[in-house]
């Protein structure tokens, strides 16, 4: 699996566990429905900042994002 598969399933893991929907995700970003999808579905990268803004919304330090951890991401 690749990292960024192993990062969009944290965050939607993460989103289920705060009970937030992708459209709160796109509010905190300031982004459009469509392109949080597109960035959950791997067709666009997330810049740094909103990576900062994803773990600011989740209440987690952003290197929680990136430890793929089997537990966190239901494997």
């Amino acid at each position: 699996m690749t990292r960024q598969k192993q990062l969009i399933l944290q965050i939607r893991s993460r989103l289920a566990l705060a009970d937030k929907s992708m459209g709160d995700l796109g509010e905190a970003l300031g982004l459009s429905r469509a392109s949080v999808s597109a960035r959950m579905n791997g067709h666009r990268d997330f810049s740094f900042s909103e990576l900062e803004t994803v773990a600011d919304f989740l209440g987690v330090p952003m290197r929680d994002l990136f430890a793929f951890d089997a537990e966190v991401v239901g494997r």
